[in-house]
């Protein structure tokens, strides 16, 4: 027996089966040096063209000068009055009435937050008996691309460093393993930000010092800016939360204050996420009956031409044993498809002996 028809039965389709990777490069939980392109800090052709850093910037894992650079995450600032944008996008004179940074923060408000809810809104503690929030008119967004986040962030597998001038810098982690209430928001789950490792574990139990929110669903990570500027102090000699005196350059960027901070933090501990992404699977059952497949083509089965002392005995087995009590041993499974092409190779772990006496059973998963 050669091929052998599947029954309806031996077909299992429409399974899911989650798959757990590091994010980065090859698979790596954790990244060390990240990279911006100049072509986003300059005026392109159009001010109204997105890629200029209008309203965010594009975070690479290598100098975009690389062959194999590609962009991991995003940066954006938001705030909810559309302070923090230039000079060149607020002023009727340029030509422009843009207000970027509003624009992102209504754009993440009415993604992330419920109907009526006008801001966004940070724990500052939480404890059986106390619960206190705070809101605030300015976040920084960290946005993970979606072929890079794939399907999820895996909650408690992320860790990032921010850094300013103020020692060094602050690691956080989100609650998953403290927050048991894991009830889908607007947006997917929500958990807070709070200082520690994933080594080490919360260092701030019961005082979650309104860092900021992660929505592992939609690869989001949205900073309290305030919070953040008070917690790292100033970067590149500005502070994370709008200050006007700082701001007045045509195309300064808040958004590239975070990307620095990051940066910093990233080089002393790397940023570590690990992604999900749910493949679909379909199980073939191969089952081989004790009267089947006992036999074998291989020439240390048969007599050959070559080893055949008259044309009479080619093809017939090598020895009297292997007529009564074969034994082979199963090293790989074709699956073929209505014309009998090969289509696909299950390859065992190793080889599987095979007679009269034993039947075998063997899954082969496919991932479509």
């Amino acid at each position: 027996m050669i091929f052998k028809q599947f029954d309806t039965t031996d077909i299992v389709a429409g399974r899911t089966q989650p798959v757990s990777t590091g994010m980065w490069s090859a698979g790596t939980s954790s990244w060390s040096a990240f990279f911006t392109s100049s072509r986003q800090t300059t005026p392109s052709s159009s001010q109204f063209e997105p890629l200029n850093g209008l309203y965010y910037t594009n975070v690479y894992d290598k100098p975009t000068g690389s062959v194999d650079s590609e962009i991991y995450f995003s940066v954006a600032y938001g705030n909810v009055n559309g302070s923090g944008s230039s000079t060149f996008d607020t002023s009727s004179s340029q030509g422009s009435l843009l207000y970027p940074t509003k624009a992102i923060y209504n754009q993440y408000r009415n993604l992330l937050l419920t109907p009526g809810d006008s801001k966004f809104t940070f724990a500052t503690s939480s404890n059986a008996s106390t619960v206190t929030t705070v809101d605030s008119d300015e976040i920084y967004v960290i946005s993970f691309r979606g072929s890079k986040m794939k399907d999820r962030l895996d909650p408690g597998q992320f860790q990032i460093t921010l850094k300013g001038d103020v020692g060094s810098g602050i690691t956080v982690i989100d609650d998953s393993k403290d927050n048991l209430d894991i009830t889908a928001q607007t947006g997917g789950r929500r958990y807070n930000l709070i200082r520690g490792t994933l080594a080490g574990g919360s260092i701030s139990t019961g005082n979650y010092e309104a860092i900021g929110l992660m929505y592992p669903d939609l690869g989001l990570v949205v900073l309290n800016a305030s919070a953040v500027s008070r917690l790292i102090g100033v970067v590149d000699g500005k502070s994370l939360s709008f200050t006007a005196s700082d701001w007045s350059g045509q195309f300064a960027r808040m958004q590239n204050l975070l990307f620095t901070a990051v940066k910093n933090g990233a080089a002393t501990t790397g940023m570590t996420a690990r992604v999900t992404e749910y493949v679909p699977a379909r199980h073939f059952f191969v089952r081989v009956k004790n009267q089947e497949y006992n036999y074998s083509n291989n020439p240390t089965f048969v007599i050959s031409k070559d080893d055949a002392t008259n044309s009479q005995d080619i093809g017939k087995l090598r020895f009297s044993d292997f007529y009564t009590n074969p034994k082979v041993y199963i090293t790989s499974v074709g699956l073929y498809n209505e014309n009998n092409d090969l289509v696909a190779v299950a390859k065992l772990s190793q080889p599987l002996l095979k007679d009269f006496t034993n039947e075998c059973l063997i899954k082969i998963k496919i991932d479509v």
